[in-house]
């Protein structure tokens, strides 16, 4: 009978351990929904803007979009979410378009037309640096403005830490990804995580000022993260709390844009 048990047992950690591995190898699909499309596409937007081609020390190309307005007062750097790429994701520019910034969106590896696939953070981290650094050949850091959203808060935040932007704004960000994990798949361990995407620690290393929104209605990333974050901000930093918005469409929010405005002209 013991030996029985010890079999039933044994088949029981087995299984586990495959489960595991399963994560481990497939996380990048549970995380990231890369959308790719033709390099011969044609983006359409009304706005003016140019394609830049960036490389990797790897020789991998990262594709973005840069929205340019005239006289600009600085620029966004926007770190997108973790579906769909620069063919839609264009559409969150008008409203710092008008208020007198140009704006600058990186596909990730995989996503659009940018090459290679995302295989760990470290790579996340390094090509946002490029996009960064193709920025301060144009403007000085404190004209940079560093804006993310959902998956790309954690991009975002690590970015603001190492570097020294005019300010960070969060849309919809997460405390970290092994909280989420913990909350999402409770059985399996955070150690196999490739991407813990610490916004805590991150944060708390930003000498810039950092504004957070969050919609009290976003049910994919809770805005209790946002809330949990205020423990690693500056005094002087903000949580806002957008009522009845959801996870998408912050960009067009009344309220974000009523604060947008007062953050970009330093009145808040």
């Amino acid at each position: 009978m013991r030996s029985i048990y010890l079999k039933i047992i044994s088949l029981f950690i087995s299984l586990y351990l495959i489960l595991c591995l399963i994560m481990y190898f497939n996380q990048e699909s549970f995380i990231f929904h890369p959308l790719k499309i033709n390099k011969e596409t044609k983006f359409t937007y009304t706005e003016k803007f140019k394609e830049i081609n960036l490389k990797t020390n790897e020789g991998i190309t990262i594709n973005n979009l840069y929205f340019e307005t005239e006289n600009p007062n600085g620029v966004v750097y926007f770190l997108h979410g973790n579906a769909e790429n620069l063919s839609t994701w264009g559409n969150v520019v008008s409203i710092y378009l008008e208020l007198g910034y140009n704006v600058f969106i990186t596909d990730y590896r995989g996503y659009g037309k940018s090459e290679g696939n995302i295989t760990d953070q470290t790579q996340l981290f390094s090509d946002a640096q490029l996009g960064y650094d193709f920025l301060k050949k144009e403007f000085k850091e404190d004209q940079i403005i560093i804006v993310g959203y959902s998956i790309g808060t954690g991009i975002a935040s690590y970015l603001a830490s190492t570097n020294n932007p005019q300010k960070l704004i969060l849309q919809a960000p997460y405390f970290n990804l092994k909280t989420e994990m913990k909350s999402r798949f409770p059985f399996l361990p955070t150690s196999i995580l490739k991407y813990p995407f610490e916004n805590n620690l991150y944060l708390s290393k930003v000498k810039s000022p950092i504004f957070i929104f969050h919609g009290d209605k976003d049910y994919v990333i809770t805005h209790e993260n946002s809330i949990k974050l205020q423990s690693v901000l500056k005094e002087k930093d903000s949580v806002i709390i957008l009522k009845n918005q959801d996870h998408v469409g912050i960009n067009d929010n009344a309220e974000y844009q009523k604060n947008l405005l007062k953050i970009l002209n330093d009145s808040i």
